[in-house]
């Protein structure tokens, strides 16, 4: 048998390692992890005059666990020819039960020392925002069918004519509007935040109206969610002709 010294931190075997020797600890603290050694992985810890790895040597299977020092320790290495010249004086018949042991054994290992906690995971929504024109003016400047919000934040703006400035920040949604101006240059912007669809209003002039509710402009407010289903969204005042329907769907 091999004696063997291991810094704290060391790495004896990892998962899936050939199954060469088993192990026992005389002094120091080992960690055993399901896993490669990442954090999430459930571990289990051992100390002086604990065996690991003895599992893998009766099967010939690989090591099913990683460990890894936690301290210096110092071990005692049996190889698998030295546990085989053990097992030459147990008779045969007896071996077959000590080979059912041993898999027993290493089913309750992986159920009780190492076993993964049960975690449920609840299932994964979608929230799908379209844009969907209500005047003939917002027709003339979306597709037929609307348009899908695939990226968030999403910017709508109006056209910046030849003696403008462009806008400080690119538009998503291009709008061609006319003096006087319903619509500003960077008008409002629409945002995801915590699976919550948010209308922001970027300081414009007239403002934004979402379901009736004023933000921006002479508003003390400048954002306000969206609700599930079907808003209705106005650039500028009441009388503006860019008016549009938003789809909020949760699937």
């Amino acid at each position: 048998m091999e004696r063997l010294e291991y810094p704290a931190a060391a790495v004896i075997f990892l998962v899936g390692d050939p199954a060469e020797k088993s192990f026992l600890i005389h002094s120091g603290t080992i960690e055993l992890r399901r896993g490669t050694g990442d954090a999430n992985d459930c571990a289990t810890r051992l100390g002086p005059d604990e065996v690991f790895g003895e599992m893998s040597l009766i099967d010939e299977r690989p090591y099913s666990m990683s460990a890894r020092a936690l301290t210096n320790v110092h071990l005692t290495a049996l190889s698998r020819d030295e546990f085989e010249q053990i097992l030459t004086v147990v008779p045969d018949n007896f071996r077959v039960h000590l080979n059912a042991l041993f898999e027993q054994l290493r089913m309750l290992s992986s159920q009780t020392q190492v076993a993964t906690p049960l975690v449920v995971t609840p299932p994964v929504k979608t929230t799908y925002v379209t844009i969907h024109p209500l005047t003939r003016l917002a027709a003339s400047m979306l597709p037929r069918d609307g348009i899908w919000i695939q990226k968030f934040p999403f910017r709508i703006g109006r056209s910046a004519k030849e003696f403008e400035a462009a806008p400080p920040d690119p538009n998503d949604l291009w709008l061609n509007d006319r003096s006087p101006y319903n619509v500003s240059r960077n008008h409002a912007v629409i945002e995801m935040e915590k699976g919550e669809v948010i209308v922001k209003d970027c300081g414009s002039s007239l403002g934004t109206l979402v379901n009736e509710h004023l933000i921006g402009g002479n508003s003390y407010d400048h954002e306000i969610p969206l609700d599930e289903g079907e808003n209705t969204v106005i650039l500028g005042g009441f009388m503006s002709k860019f008016q549009f329907r938003i789809n909020v769907e949760t699937v």
